[in-house]
C-alpha cells in the first residue's frame, strides 16, 4: 500500500510503499479515503514532542480518519466489510496517512449520515478535545450549563467545535477570532465575538466563568478574566499551566490542561450532535495525500479555520 512516510526526524514527509496491514483480533482494517490534520501530527514527525510522544520510524504519521471497513479482526462484532467508519487512532504509534489503517475498536464508530469522509476525518480527535475540555475539565453539564465562556481560538479546528458544543449545553459563548472570522463564529453559535487583534480586545468583557484556550495564549491575561472562582483549561499546555497549582495553592481559581483520551463513547456523543444538526465541521482547506508537507505548512501558518482535510 502507499503511505506517508518519515525515516528520520529530519525527513520530509513522502510517499513509500509499505507492507499490507491484516486486521488482529479485537480491530477492523480501514480502507482510508480522508484524513484531517492535527498539530499533534507535525509535532511527532518532527521529534518537538519526543519526550512524551516519540517517532518510531519508518513513521507514518496521522491519528483521524475516515474510509470502509474491508476487513473484520477475530472477535469482532458489530461491524462489517463495506462499513463507513470514521476514528481517532489510540495510542502513540499513528499511521492514518495511508491507504489502509488497522482501528482498535475503543475509538471506531460509524460515520455520521450528514458526513462527507472528509467532515468525519475532521471531527474526531478536534471534537473529543472540544468535548472533554468543556464537559470533564472545566464542568459544563451537557444540558442546562450556565455561565459565560470564553473560548480562545474560536474559528481554528478545536475552537470552532467548541463554540458549537459550548452554544448546546446552554452557556453563555464568546468567541475570540480575528475580525475577518467574526461572521463565522457568531453563525457556530457564539453570542459575542472578541477581535484579538484590538488593543482593548478585553474591554467591558470580563470577567468569565469558564474559559477554554485553544491556542495557547497568554495565560496570566486570560486568568485575570476570571471571575474569582472561575476556571480556565487549556488544550495546548505549556509549564506554566502545569505549575499553577502549585505556585498558587490558595487561589480560588481553576487552571488545568486537556489531555486528550479517546474513546468510541466520545465520538458518539458527537456523532449524536451532528445528527441532530447541532454541530458541523468547517473544512479550512483539502490537499491530496501527497501534498502533506503543504497541509502540514498551512496547519503551522496558525491561520487555519477550521480542519485541513487530506484526500487518500
Amino acid at each position: 500500500m502507499r503511505a506517508i512516510v518519515l525515516d528520520s526526524y529530519a525527513d520530509t514527509p513522502h510517499l513509500a510503499e509499505r507492507p499490507t496491514p491484516v486486521a488482529a483480533p479485537g480491530s477492523v482494517l480501514v480502507k482510508v479515503r480522508a484524513t484531517s490534520v492535527n498539530p499533534v501530527d507535525w509535532k511527532q514527525a518532527t521529534g518537538k514532542i519526543k519526550l512524551f510522544m516519540p517517532a518510531k520510524f519508518p513513521f507514518v504519521p496521522g491519528y483521524d480518519l475516515a474510509g470502509e471497513v474491508v476487513e473484520v479482526g477475530a472477535g469482532v462484532t458489530g461491524f462489517s466489510v463495506g462499513d463507513r467508519v470514521h476514528t481517532r487512532l489510540n495510542g502513540t504509534t499513528a499511521g492514518a496517512n495511508a491507504e489502509l489503517a488497522v482501528c482498535g475498536l475503543d475509538g471506531v464508530r460509524p460515520m455520521p449520515s450528514a458526513l462527507d469522509f472528509g467532515e468525519a476525518a475532521a471531527l474526531p480527535l478536534a471534537g473529543m478535545t472540544a468535548l472533554q475540555g468543556l464537559r470533564d475539565v472545566l464542568g459544563l453539564p451537557m444540558t442546562g450549563a450556565t455561565g459565560r465562556v470564553l473560548i480562545v481560538g474560536a474559528s481554528g479546528g478545536v475552537g470552532h467545535l467548541a463554540v458549537q458544543l459550548a452554544r448546546s449545553m446552554g452557556a453563555h459563548v464568546v468567541g475570540v477570532c480575528s475580525g475577518k472570522n467574526a461572521e463565522l463564529v457568531l453563525g457556530l453559535g457564539a453570542h459575542e465575538v472578541v477581535d484579538y487583534t484590538r488593543a482593548d480586545a478585553y474591554a467591558k468583557q470580563a470577567p468569565f466563568d469558564f474559559i477554554y484556550d485553544c491556542v495557547g495564549g497568554d495565560l496570566h491575561v486570560l486568568v485575570g478574566l476570571l471571575t474569582p472562582k472561575g476556571r480556565y483549561a487549556s488544550c495546548m499546555p505549556g509549564p506554566a499551566i502545569f505549575l499553577w497549582p502549585i505556585l498558587h495553592l490558595f487561589s480560588g481559581r481553576s487552571v488545568k490542561p486537556v489531555m486528550l483520551k479517546s474513546t468510541a463513547a466520545d465520538l458518539a456523543v458527537l456523532d449524536g450532535l451532528v445528527e441532530e444538526g447541532k454541530l458541523r465541521v468547517v473544512i479550512d482547506s483539502r490537499f491530496p495525500l501527497g501534498e502533506l508537507p503543504a497541509a502540514w505548512a498551512r496547519s503551522q501558518s496558525g491561520r487555519t479555520v477550521g480542519k485541513i482535510v487530506i484526500d487518500v
